[in-house]
């Protein structure tokens, strides 16, 4: 508070190693906290995030997914009004808030871990994990043309998400496919990646199985 806002305050690991924090690097203040792991669910429009999404909060509220909250990114897509940087900010922000209180983060959405390695907030949050939904490009192209006008899927839009597809299928080691089972077969396979990294187990009674 001395030092003011224009002093950044810099990454480092406390003394035993066993906490993480933030150092003022004009007086030496020390700030630690916790650092969770963030999970970005990816994958180009057309692929069902936002329905695989649904069942993963409702897999989250029967206690399939503990210790971690779930979020369809455009929640807060109001904030993209300020610059898309800042609305990435903001969501590992929230992530850091979510740390505090023992949750990892499950962001559903187009958000890459490419744009989130230099944003002021990186540093809050833990390792970043990736995976994508997937499905064969004839099915993708399918789903896009029979959405409505105004959703805008012109045939340029198409081409785009093809070659967006292609990207997570040559960037993204794990992929979920969505074209041969329902969205709630998905969001169960995508638990137990979110599980496999958290290092979680379900709960055995009154939860999912």
């Amino acid at each position: 508070m001395e030092c003011g806002p224009e002093t950044a305050l810099r990454p480092h690991d406390t003394a035993d190693g066993a906490a993480f924090g933030a150092r003022c690097p004009r007086c030496g203040w020390e700030r630690p906290f916790t650092r969770r792991p963030l999970l970005l669910l990816t994958g180009a429009s057309g692929t069902g995030k936002t329905t695989v999404t649904d069942e993963l909060t409702r897999l989250a509220e029967r206690g399939g997914l503990p210790g971690c909250a779930v979020f369809d990114v455009d929640l807060t897509l109001h904030v993209a009004a300020l610059g898309w940087d800042v609305w990435r900010n903001t969501w590992l922000q929230l992530a850091h808030g979510l740390a505090g209180n023992g949750l990892a983060t499950l962001l559903c959405g187009t958000i890459l871990p490419g744009q989130l390695a230099g944003l002021p907030a990186r540093m809050l949050v833990g390792p970043i994990h990736h995976a994508a939904l997937d499905c064969p490009d004839d099915v993708l192209a399918g789903r896009l043309r029979d959405r409505p006008a105004w959703r805008g899927s012109t045939e340029e839009f198409v081409a785009d998400q093809l070659r967006f597809a292609e990207w997570h299928r040559s960037q993204v080691g794990r992929r979920f496919g969505t074209h041969r089972s329902d969205p709630a077969a998905v969001a169960a396979e995508v638990a137990v990646w979110v599980r496999e990294v958290l290092g979680t187990t379900t709960k055995t009674t009154g939860g999912a199985r």
